[in-house]
């Protein structure tokens, strides 16, 4: 069965017809469409998927039961009304079979900034192939005039199709598994980001479970809103932690939803108690490709802790992503021929919509802990060691000294001391008992990769 939306002019409905495929070939079934729609004969039509691909013999042949087609005058065609596309994401096998494995979390620390990081990490990834600058932009959306509170997360990267946005919904399905397409022939191969100068190389957000579950930490609702690039349409998917326990009460499939697809600035499915969506949406057009996390529900504690916290947990990220901000050789403010020739056009923006306003670029922060490490430090040792299954670890030593009886390493005012290290009197010299290393995975801080003495 596949279902087929009749989406060609700008005043018809657009309704859905489920056709039955069987045993047809693709000159069948265009003559069972030309049918069903009552097209003239002389009228110039075109099939093609929510991704807007062309269903010619070869991709008719690979369609899966339950694939939604639209007929369009035209493949670039914008749609006149938003069609829905039914979808499932039932978790992937990882889930049964690597439910133990560890995933990362931040000890001792504050989780919110942790949780916006994994957001900030899929961002980055979508805008790697950006030519021009690369901008994300964190907003917090308080000012009850706006609606409900939401925290929304923004970047100009390439975007999803459905079938991505699909697969982003599948937990435990992780990116190097996804499929780019419908089809066989148009799926893309993972390309891992170059190697960062004194980083541990691979990637980040291995596990395919650090959007959702990061979302779902911050609030109860999820709207994700991408456009891809060299496309007209939007594609839209809302996750909700009410949705899935009222599926759940109705024995209903719990991991079956819907993507809107529609076109750039329409707003007409949203209600009066999301104003600040429809400021969102009104955004979209004449960006070529974006993807916005909404997140709504967000706990009054949460929401506490942002609008009091700001200069705190903003350090904190700006610590995190120190390296992808700054450069390889980070930020040093007193000599700048210590600065990294190539400086990433990579701008992290955070902004309270609140009464007053306020907003940060990363880059503008002078007091997170990695500039205070590298601008405290003496001296510093570089090193580089290979491992015996011939990788390469980059590293560097920073020496703070003892000096008139007080220690020049950086405090970190967020981290708290163990009791014993108190009693010990030992709070105020170096770095009590904390790792000695800490360890950037492509420019960017993990939290409990560090290593011991």
């Amino acid at each position: 069965m596949i279902n087929v939306y009749d989406c060609r002019f700008e005043n018809q409905q657009v309704f859905k017809k489920t056709l039955e495929t069987n045993g047809l070939d693709l000159d069948g079934f265009l003559r069972l469409v030309n049918k069903e729609f009552a097209v003239p004969s002389d009228q110039r039509f075109v099939l093609v998927t929510t991704d807007r691909t062309v269903v010619n013999d070869g991709k008719y042949k690979e369609l899966q039961d339950g694939s939604t087609l639209y007929l369009l005058q035209n493949k670039d065609q914008v749609l006149p009304v938003a069609t829905e596309e039914n979808i499932n994401f039932v978790p992937h096998y990882n889930t049964l079979i690597e439910s133990g494995t560890f995933e990362y979390f931040a000890e001792g620390q504050k989780s919110l900034p942790c949780a916006l990081a994994e957001l900030v990490d899929n961002a980055l990834s979508a805008t790697t192939k950006n030519t021009e600058g690369r901008t994300i932009e964190i907003q917090l959306l308080f000012d009850r005039t706006f609606g409900k509170p939401a925290v929304v997360v923004l970047d100009n990267g390439c975007g999803m199709t459905s079938k991505q946005l699909n697969n982003w919904a599948v937990y435990r399905l992780s990116k190097f598994m996804r499929e780019n397409s419908t089809f066989e022939s148009e799926r893309d191969a993972y390309v891992r980001p170059e190697p960062v100068p004194r980083s541990l190389n691979s990637d980040i957000s291995y596990f395919g479970v650090g959007g959702k579950q990061a979302a779902f930490h911050i609030g109860d609702s999820v709207r994700m809103i991408t456009k891809p690039i060299n496309s007209p349409d939007v594609h839209e998917l809302v996750l909700s932690k009410e949705e899935f326990q009222k599926k759940e009460q109705n024995k209903e499939d719990v991991f079956k939803g819907t993507i809107l697809n529609r076109k750039p600035g329409d707003y007409s499915h949203v209600t009066s108690s999301e104003r600040f969506l429809q400021e969102v949406i009104k955004e979209e057009t004449g960006k070529d490709s974006f993807t916005a996390v909404v997140i709504t529900g967000v706990c009054p504690e949460h929401i506490k802790y942002l609008k009091q916290d700001f200069s705190e947990w903003t350090r904190q990220l700006a610590h995190i992503y120190h390296y992808y901000i700054h450069g390889a050789n980070g930020n040093h403010k007193t000599d700048n021929s210590l600065r990294s020739n190539v400086i990433p056009q990579i701008d992290i923006l955070v902004t309270l919509r609140d009464k007053p306003s306020y907003s940060m670029n990363l880059r503008k922060v002078e007091d997170d802990m990695q500039t205070l490490y590298i601008n405290s430090a003496i001296d510093t040792f570089e090193f580089k060691v290979k491992t015996s299954e011939g990788g390469t670890v980059d590293g560097v030593l920073r020496y703070h000294p003892f000096l008139y009886d007080k220690e020049t390493y950086p405090k970190d005012l967020n981290v708290l001391q163990d009791d014993d290290e108190n009693e010990s009197g030992t709070m105020n010299q170096a770095r009590g008992k904390r790792d000695i290393f800490e360890c950037f995975w492509n420019g960017r801080l993990i939290p409990y990769t560090t290593v011991s003495e």
